[in-house]
């Protein structure tokens, strides 16, 4: 039995059939972004990025504070080096969801899959997403 968040994010899995649940958050004391949490990764890479705010997928979800939706990394907007989380885990398509933990969107829900995949419903993430937000807010990653 893992930690409640790990629960939450393998029944996220589960229910959305991702490859990878992932978690970013923001540092307020070094001001860069940071993966903290991913299940099932293909190696540690995302243990040593640092993400600066309005780069990457983590970082362009916090800086707009929308959900990024690619259903094909052929569609991205920028070089795909621009994204190292999608390069690490060789991330096909995915769903970046801001989380609010704070007065501004300081986390990020990564839902990816490793082959094209149909992305998943917002009523299907979104209560997933509320309990990870509530485990934050309790200092769960911290």
């Amino acid at each position: 039995m893992g930690t409640p968040l790990e629960e939450i994010c393998n029944e996220l899995e589960k229910e959305v059939d991702a490859s990878v649940i992932a978690i970013a958050e923001f540092n307020y004391h070094s001001k860069q972004i940071q993966w903290k949490y991913v299940n099932h990764p293909l190696n540690d890479k995302h243990k040593r990025m640092i993400i600066s705010y309005g780069s990457g997928v983590a970082g362009s979800v916090m800086q707009t504070g929308r959900t990024f939706l690619c259903r094909s990394r052929k569609d991205l907007p920028l070089v795909l080096s621009k994204y190292p989380i999608v390069l690490a885990e060789k991330l096909q398509s995915f769903a970046a969801i801001p989380l609010q933990t704070g007065h501004i969107f300081d986390a990020v829900l990564l839902i990816g899959y490793r082959d094209e995949h149909e992305l998943p419903l917002e009523q299907q993430w979104r209560p997933y997403a509320a309990r990870i937000c509530n485990y934050l807010k309790q200092g769960g990653l911290s």
